[in-house]
């Protein structure tokens, strides 16, 4: 194995790190740390690497973290950003909010590529067909074909129903589930919605007699992604395919493109729910993205602080040379905005605050708003906040 230098200028074996899932965070967690001279394996359970979603918003706080692994410039070309986000509800336009706040909107299916891409012009090795079970704290992930992994490190970024955190007891989760659940689907954009009033991001509600929500994002020329929110107990707006007519009576100037949705394939539902689990780590095992922190999509923050904080962790890493240190002070630097973010995200998904238009006031974009340890002035320079998301002085 070859060398390389450590965090204190010294030269040594390359520090090996195993992770479990090859998702928006493990692949992020993976480059950052094979750029600091880490060797990394990733482990992906599904046959083949790919992601299963729609589309997404990367808030200026992801583009950050994006940015400083190399990644962003790939995103910026081929996403798209939004010129404002507007909210209606029941058929009443608020003023349009976020015009010249630096996000990007981009399919899913094209983010995990370009991630994949980066991973492996990084030297990560991705393995496919290969599922994690469990960890245990002296740095073994266990496959489920009985393969003990030694690490230096094991990350697990298997998601909300993370199997190598339930293999750890001491890691305490606090779960809640809420009453909605959002369908998300990725549909061909249609002539009638190529002009540039649908060149953003448009908040669609109603609350009567129950709430139903359709956040319409266009994430290029050809598609559109559509998250179509609904209480879990309205059965017929829960159900993937999209059930067009239960939809297109709620919103009949959207009836063409949720004609589009219905058919369209690899859509799928997810109830909202929080796992709030403390603490991230135990021994040399350490939780990164929705294993760690799962939230309400409300805000519109999962995948995002989930690249953020894997970043955030490689840069810590290669500050401190001993591993427990390094995860405590990761942990205690992140803790604060991922609670944060959880809370918020919760709050704003029981009250459906959004609905009523104008709701990203200056503490709604704190997580946004982020600024990365791992960040340079550079880095910032490239994503200046428009001053009426920043928040108030002290």
């Amino acid at each position: 194995m070859s060398s390389t230098a450590s965090a204190t200028g010294s030269t040594s074996t390359p520090r090996h790190a195993e992770v479990a899932g090859a998702g928006f965070a493990g692949l992020t967690a993976a480059i950052a740390l094979a750029r600091s001279g880490w060797s990394v394996r990733v482990h992906e359970q599904n046959d083949t690497l790919r992601d299963f979603g729609a589309g997404i918003l990367l808030w200026r706080n992801a583009m950050l973290a994006l940015e400083v692994i190399g990644v962003a410039p790939r995103i910026k070309a081929e996403g798209v950003v939004p010129d404002a986000y507007a909210t209606s509800l029941n058929g009443e336009m608020f003023t349009p909010e976020l015009a010249g706040y630096p996000y990007w909107a981009i399919t899913r299916p094209r983010l995990h590529a370009i991630l994949v891409d980066a991973a492996r012009d990084a030297g990560v090795d991705l393995v496919t067909g290969s599922k994690a079970v469990a960890a245990e704290p002296s740095g073994v992930l266990v496959l489920e074909d009985g393969s003990r992994l030694q690490a230096d490190l094991v990350l697990a970024c298997d998601g909300a129903g993370s199997a190598v955190r339930n293999s750890r007891p001491e890691l305490v989760q606090e779960r809640k589930k809420y009453q909605d659940g959002v369908c998300r689907v990725l549909v061909r954009r249609p002539e009638e919605f190529q002009g540039e009033e649908w060149d953003r991001v448009i908040d669609y509600w109603t609350l009567e007699p129950d709430a139903m929500r359709i956040l319409f994002i266009t994430t290029g020329p050809d598609t559109i992604y559509m998250g179509m929110m609904a209480t879990t107990d309205n059965e017929r707006a829960s159900q993937i395919p999209i059930d067009p007519e239960v939809w297109s009576a709620r919103f009949p100037h959207l009836a063409p493109v949720i004609e589009l949705a219905a058919e369209a394939t690899g859509g799928r539902h997810d109830p909202y729910q929080t796992n709030r689990v403390e603490p991230w780590s135990a021994g040399r095992v350490v939780l990164v993205g929705d294993s760690a922190h799962a939230m309400c999509p409300a805000l519109g923050q999962g995948a995002s602080v989930g690249m953020v904080n894997a970043v955030e962790l490689a840069h810590v890493l290669s500050e401190h040379d001993d591993l427990g240190t390094a995860l405590a002070v990761w942990e205690d630097r992140q803790r604060a905005m991922t609670d944060a973010a959880q809370a918020r995200s919760a709050y704003m998904a029981e009250t459906r605050t959004l609905a009523r238009g104008n709701g990203f006031t200056p503490e709604v974009m704190e997580t946004a708003n982020f600024e990365l340890a791992a960040a340079t002035p550079e880095h910032l320079a490239l994503y200046p906040v428009p001053l009426a998301t920043e928040p108030a002085s002290s």
